[in-house]
């Protein structure tokens, strides 16, 4: 008697081959015997020969991209494809597609494209028999996706199998397969919430989740003597994003503009392997503006935390980019800011000589085929200014000559340069020697200090007394140790200052026209607090309020001509005294005129 193996689960349709008719309705044959033993009236059984597809999903990119040997836990598509080729190969079919979901995290199949195009597959192509996974944990969040889903493929005569489970063909094994749908459900909800626990009491304790923000970088660090997961600072992204808070809390940018001046400093987003780097979009940029998390706050379930990575504003200038928005999102308004690189440094001349101080303020009008920008008194639109609107090309040009009215002469330049270079042996020197006092006030504090100790072990001296003289100590110890860290460094580094600004005055006007508008601005911001512009009859005229440092240096160049030319004359004279009194009459930066400069003080007693 020939016996042939057919327990196969699925319904045959009128386009696959029929079995010889002895095996359909014969007792000799094991299939004749389910016949009878079910139901007469039943569909007859495919036999295990056909064709399969097979479906692999992961929830993330780094699993699609981990080999079998290395992950044996179904974790990744190499690993799921050889479980279900196998089992393919079990059942004598042929793989003749296979589909793939990479990094869909998906609650719902609906949700999957890979999947909704597998069903299409399997439209067009009456002839697949199986749908191989995996398992079934890896394919169904809920048990509700697993019935539809048994029931549309059953409906196509396709049978879905699981690589790693051996349910069964009857209903004892369709019973197995919902239990274990349900309980993977169930799981899956555990683990959700498990995962919304551990989230919130990481966030309440300042850590960050989720992909790092732009700006910033996901590292792992050694803490302890093991690796953990944190945050850090994207050395490339976060100097340019600090920079773009700083100027959008000057209101004199739009998002739009902004985002051109980020796009021209190289700032994109980090590529992926689905998207390359690319430059920051207005949207996105927005949604940075207004997240708190570059002020080093997270904002979780609508709370705020402080949070423990490192912040690349202050919360000063966050508030205020926040005030900015506000005003510019109102019903109505558009964050549309006209800009031009003096803009915010230009003064009315006549207002302020006539006691009042008022900006100048750019605009532009369309007309006549172009556009025309020209500056005009803000108090003049309030009726307190009779002073015209002047041409932005009059302006300009005046700017550029009053920079240009900047340059120092070579010599005094070159001595400038040596006079810092003494002042800073000078000052370094004094603060050797001041050093040298504060270490030794500071060694007498702490014998104090180890006296009213064993003072206090003996008794012999009351508490509140004690207390008082041992906070006394330690106030006068902080202060010396916050005057020690006044090191030579913060003395190098405002000579280097004085000397940077030197090298701009040697030839300020060429460099002025040489650079763009907002380089421009930056050069008259260290030359300049306020330009202050009169209309006289002859054309525009520029008076300047210069910087301390760049003060400074101008009133030293004044006093030193003034000091030669009072030494040259007496020379002439023909006086005794003409040479000592040429000799002693310094030609170099006092001490208390670099005091004056700010970031060039000497540590002071």
């Amino acid at each position: 008697m020939t016996i042939t193996n057919t327990t196969s689960s699925t319904f045959e349709d009128n386009s696959w081959p029929a079995p010889p008719p002895a095996a359909v309705g014969s007792i000799n044959t094991i299939a004749g015997l389910e016949h009878l033993a079910l139901d007469t009236a039943a569909q007859p059984r495919a036999s295990k020969q056909g064709t399969a597809v097979l479906y692999l999903r992961v929830s993330t990119v780094r699993q699609l991209n981990t080999g079998a040997d290395v992950d044996a836990d179904g974790n990744s598509i190499a690993t799921q494809r050889q479980w279900a080729r196998d089992a393919a190969c079990e059942l004598g079919a042929t793989v003749v597609e296979e589909f793939v979901d990479p990094g869909h995290s998906a609650q719902s199949i609906e949700k999957r494209p890979e999947f909704k195009r597998m069903m299409r597959y399997i439209d067009e192509h009456p002839d697949v028999r199986y749908v191989v996974i995996y398992m079934r944990s890896r394919v169904f969040r809920n048990h509700l996706d697993a019935a539809v889903t048994k029931i549309r493929l059953r409906e196509k005569n396709v049978t879905l199998v699981s690589a790693k489970e051996k349910f069964g063909d009857d209903y004892m094994g369709d019973a197995m397969e919902a239990i274990t749908d349900i309980m993977n459900e169930v799981q899956v909800r555990q683990s959700g919430e498990d995962i919304k626990v551990k989230m919130a009491h990481k966030v309440q304790r300042g850590g960050s989740v989720g992909r790092a923000k732009l700006g910033y970088l996901n590292v792992r660090k050694e803490f302890d003597g093991r690796l953990v997961n944190t945050i850090d600072l994207d050395p490339d992204r976060y100097p340019i994003l600090q920079w773009a808070f700083a100027q959008y809390a000057t209101d004199q940018y739009s998002i739009w503009q902004l985002c051109g001046l980020l796009e021209e400093q190289g700032l994109t987003t980090r590529p992926s392997s689905k998207r390359p780097a690319r430059p920051l979009s207005p949207s996105a940029l927005a949604k940075i503006l207004r997240d708190p998390y570059y002020a080093g706050t997270i904002r979780y379930k609508g709370a705020l935390y402080a949070g423990r990575h490192q912040a690349i504003i202050d919360k000063t200038t966050f508030l205020t980019v926040q005030k900015i928005l506000d005003r510019r999102n109102r019903k109505g308004d558009r964050d549309i800011t006209h800009f031009h690189y003096l803009k915010g440094l230009l003064a009315c001349g006549q207002c302020e000589s006539e006691g009042r101080t008022s900006r100048l303020v750019y605009s532009q009008n369309v007309g006549n085929g172009g556009t025309y920008e020209y500056y005009l008194c803000a108090a003049k639109q309030r009726g307190n200014c009779t002073i015209g609107t002047m041409r932005l090309d009059d302006i300009e040009t005046a700017v550029a000559r009053a920079v240009a009215a900047e340059r120092f002469h070579t010599e005094s330049v070159d001595t400038i340069r040596r006079e810092v270079t003494r002042a800073m042996e000078t000052l370094q020197a004094a603060d050797r020697e001041l050093k040298d006092s504060l270490r030794k006030q500071l060694t007498t504090l702490e014998t104090q200090e180890d006296r009213l100790i064993d003072l206090a072990a003996d008794g012999t001296m009351p508490s509140d007394k004690l207390r008082g003289r041992l906070n006394d100590i330690t106030l006068q110890k902080a202060s010396i140790k916050e005057r020690l860290v006044k090191t030579e460094t913060h003395l190098r580094s405002g000579a280097e200052r004085v000397l940077a600004y030197v090298d701009l005055l040697e030839n300020p006007g060429d460099l002025y026209v040489s650079l763009a508008g907002n380089t421009r601005r930056d050069l008259l911001a260290a030359f300049f607090q306020r330009l202050i512009v009169y209309v006289e009859d002859d054309g525009l005229h520029i008076r300047p309020i210069r910087t301390d440092v760049n003060e400074a240096l101008h009133d030293w160049q004044t006093n030193t001509h003034a000091a030669n030319e009072r030494a040259s004359r007496v020379s002439a004279e023909g006086s005794p005294f003409s040479t000592t009194q040429r000799d002693s009459s310094s030609n170099g930066l006092s001490n208390s005129q670099l005091v004056g400069m700010t970031g060039f003080e000497p540590a002071t007693p």
